[in-house]
């Protein structure tokens, strides 16, 4: 029951905040007291700034609209062509205010309902805009308030995935070195490689998301704590993605030029073996209790330059990256 609680906020919130916002709307003398649900249901959203946005939307729109309308609708009979002159006027002001586009459906919205109700019920405009904020008040402060949602815990999930799935493709390109890097391998190697990337852009998503639904709590101190701890990891996860894109690159290059030997296509499997075990060690870490667990020096074996090659590994670096750079650049300029 706990669990369900906690963590299925959205199933038990819509009920509860309605139930509430209804007796408020009829505390505060609203004849038109479903008007308050009515905002509960629309604006609880599985995150909170996504909540706080539409509420904001809903009550700015239709204070917007019902007060432009019940000033004009008394000297203007209720027809089609009212109607189409009413929605027009309200959604040309509301481009010229560069409103958004949920503001201006809630405009238009007010101003159907207002038109058809105010000449069979008068109090019908006030409730709308008394209910509304109501309804708004009340769903935010029960989603904010009461047991948030976890949007932090979703992110690190979406992290921890992408991580595992890094630390395979890390193995799998081990195979393929191994192999000699079979060009009938290559394609279908960039192609994981492409999907990894798409993971990579939906857990930085989800971190922007936890950001953004964080700085609406003001209870969330600790998970603020934990968010900027993830947001520190998410700089390995990138630095290993690229890193790994580029290895395979290189390894590509190398095995194109004839001179990647049997002895090095072994001795770098190996390392891309030991940098996969790295990364699942890491991820450890990651799905452990709080604090973060870094992974200690002593659990991956060390990769080091040989150091006969210690004065060449800055130019063979950079000379790598800008024949890169002018290969980009040659096969943009073919395909124009």
């Amino acid at each position: 029951m706990i669990d369900f609680i906690k963590y299925k906020g959205f199933v038990w919130k819509i009920p509860l905040a309605s139930a509430l916002s209804w007796v408020l709307a009829e505390w505060a003398g609203s004849k038109h007291p479903y008007l308050a649900p009515l905002t509960v249901i629309l604006s609880i959203q599985l995150t909170v700034d996504k909540s706080i946005q539409f509420a904001w939307q809903r009550v700015l729109g239709t204070i917007a609209g019902v007060l432009f309308t019940a000033w004009i609708a008394p000297y203007v009979g209720l027809s089609g062509w009212s109607l189409g002159l009413f929605l027009l006027v309200g959604t040309m002001i509301a481009a010229w205010l560069k409103w958004d586009h949920a503001v201006m459906v809630q405009v238009t919205l007010s101003i159907l309902l207002v038109l058809y109700f105010q000449s069979k019920m008068p109090s019908y405009p006030l409730d709308r805009i008394r209910d509304t904020i109501i309804g708004a008040i009340v769903a935010i402060l029960i989603h904010v308030m009461v047991f948030p949602p976890d949007s932090v815990n979703k992110a690190r999930k979406k992290m921890s995935h992408f991580a595992d799935h890094l630390s395979n493709h890390f193995i799998t390109t081990a195979h393929w070195v191994e192999e000699g890097c079979p060009s009938s391998n290559a394609q279908i190697l960039q192609t994981k490689l492409q999907a990894l990337f798409q993971e990579l852009h939906q857990a930085t998503t989800e971190l922007d998301k936890a950001e953004q639904s964080l700085s609406y709590n003001p209870f969330g101190t600790k998970k603020r704590a934990a968010l900027n701890q993830l947001t520190r990891q998410m700089k390995h996860l990138r630095s290993g993605y690229a890193n790994l894109a580029d290895m395979i690159r290189v390894c590509t290059k190398w095995s194109e030029s004839g001179n990647f030997e049997q002895k090095n296509q072994r001795l770098w499997a190996d390392h891309l073996n030991t940098l996969a075990k790295l990364v699942k060690q890491w991820n450890q870490g990651l799905n452990a209790p709080e604090p973060f667990r870094p992974v200690s020096k002593e659990s991956a074996l060390p990769i080091k330059t040989p150091v006969q090659m210690e004065n060449y590994l800055y130019p063979l670096a950079l000379y790598t990256n800008a024949e890169q750079v002018v290969q980009d650049f040659q096969d943009s300029d073919r395909t124009l």
